[in-house]
């Protein structure tokens, strides 16, 4: 009988510095004290999940502490001021594939340095005039720590008032406070020319010594200009003839609409009998068309979108085998050049399970009932709790098709007894090949795509589903 027992983890650096926008890396030892080769999965947890990665994601330990196997953990953390200050507590998880209670955790430190920055513009909020004129003071903290700001303005020569609100601002990290400035003359000017008032608005941080000033210029204009009044009379009364004469001529345009620009045509995702194509939003179009074709180009079928926000269309019911499909804009009744063409395989309906699936089978989870069938591969798998992995599984999918595999499928792990549903119950995306007669043939699948998957495992059929006795 085979001894189960957790896997032994050996972590080489329990705090880690790391500055924003940077990298940090560390290694994990995975140890394996059972009788057989043991699988697991890797995966970091904690706040700094979200910008790590662990290489190999799956390995195979052979049994014996001396066999340990080495995992490459990376942290990235973005760069400010999306990144966070100070200790940030991680854990590396360790999960046996075969037997889901089977565990390991090991936890560290990761100290983000913090940064501070701030920058700081003076923009005009309207046109100047003869009584005020408008400002923004505009503080944007570009590091990762909250800073306190203090604001001042005055000008050399004292012809100026001035309000400002407020004269003090905590601004927090990534975050933009906008001061309100309005500059006006001590003293009117009835006539003349434009005079420009420059003054200084002085910031500075209340916790160091850093700081800066930011000049700007009032123009002041006078408060009555005739020639302004002249010209503006002849523009009005040249506006006003013009339009009289227009309206006399008693015509009209029209205007033909042009044709719309070709539609980008982003992905074509192939499913059980089905194919999703998802393509850009076209502000030029008032719907679309999407035609599908042979690889020769001949049309075989053509559907409609009426919505103009729409961006994707699902096409049920296709036959097993190559399909090509192109998307086009539509204006009105003028339709644009399609798209570049592209080709999709469908495959056949998975086996769906009898009226006397086991018990297990209807309570693991909320996806679709199906079993692999034969000797499977399977390229990788993802949680599907982990929301930063919910594009991975369609990525590897078309990597996989590029490269020339055929008849892999993306499954939902809780609607199938054999493939197990990771930890917590929460279910896994699996990236799957099955109907393979042989582990011979399995394993040649494998060993051509793994390059490209990053990882594959071959798995023996799945057992039997006992039925369900009345």
């Amino acid at each position: 009988m085979d001894v189960v027992t957790d896997p032994v983890l050996e972590l080489a650096d329990r705090v880690l510095a790391v500055d924003p926008g940077g990298e940090a890396r560390t290694r994990v030892t995975v140890h394996h004290t059972g009788d057989v080769v043991a699988q697991y999965r890797v995966e970091v947890l904690g706040e700094a999940a979200r910008w790590s990665t662990v290489t190999p994601h799956l390995v195979s330990v052979l049994p014996g502490e001396e066999q340990g196997v080495t995992v490459d953990v990376v942290f990235r953390p973005p760069a400010p001021p999306a990144a966070p200050a100070g200790d940030v507590p991680f854990g590396v998880r360790c999960v046996s594939l075969e037997h889901r209670d089977v565990a390991a955790v090991v936890e560290g430190d990761l100290v983000v340095s913090p940064v501070q920055g701030l920058d700081a513009r003076l923009r005009p909020d309207g046109p100047g005039g003869a009584r005020a004129g408008r400002f923004r003071v505009e503080l944007q903290n570009v590091g990762t720590t909250p800073l306190e700001v203090t604001l001042q303005v005055g000008d050399a020569a004292g012809l100026l008032r001035f309000a400002l609100a407020p004269h003090r601002a905590t601004v927090p990290a990534g975050g933009t406070v906008v001061a309100l400035l309005a500059v006006g003359a001590r003293a009117p000017r009835l006539l003349g020319p434009p005079v420009p008032h420059p003054f200084t608005v002085t910031y500075a941080e209340a916790a160091s010594l850093h700081g800066g000033e930011l000049t700007g210029t009032w123009e002041q204009r006078a408060v009555v200009r005739t020639w302004w009044l002249v010209v503006a009379a002849l523009v009005v009364a040249a506006l006003v003839l013009g339009w009289l004469w227009l309206r006399g001529q008693g015509g009209a345009v029209d205007l033909a609409a042009g044709s719309p620009p070709p539609v980008v045509l982003t992905a074509v995702e192939p499913g059980q009998r089905q194919v999703r194509l998802v393509w850009e939003r076209s502000a030029y179009a008032s719907g679309y068309v999407v035609r599908e074709r042979t690889e020769s180009g001949e049309g075989t079928g053509v559907e409609s979108v009426d919505a103009q926000d729409q961006t994707s269309f699902t096409w049920p019911e296709r036959e097993p085998g190559v399909h090509c499909y192109d998307v086009a804009a539509v204006a009105g009744d003028v339709t644009g050049p399609a798209s570049p063409q592209q080709c999709v395989e469908v495959t056949d309906v998975a086996p769906t399970p009898t009226a006397e699936a086991s018990p297990t089978a209807a309570a693991g989870g909320q996806g679709v009932p199906w079993e692999p069938v034969g000797w499977y591969v399977v390229f990788n798998s993802f949680s599907l709790a982990d929301a930063a992995a919910a594009t991975a599984p369609q990525e590897l999918l078309a990597q996989l098709q590029t490269a020339g595999a055929t008849g892999v499928r993306i499954m939902d792990s809780r609607g199938s007894v054999a493939v197990a549903d990771g930890p917590g119950d929460a279910g896994m995306t699996v990236v799957v090949k099955d109907g393979f007669a042989t582990e011979a043939d399995a394993s040649a699948q494998c060993t051509q795509f793994r390059a490209v998957a990053g990882f594959c495992i071959t798995q023996p059929p799945a057992a039997p589903v006992p039925a369900v006795t009345p």
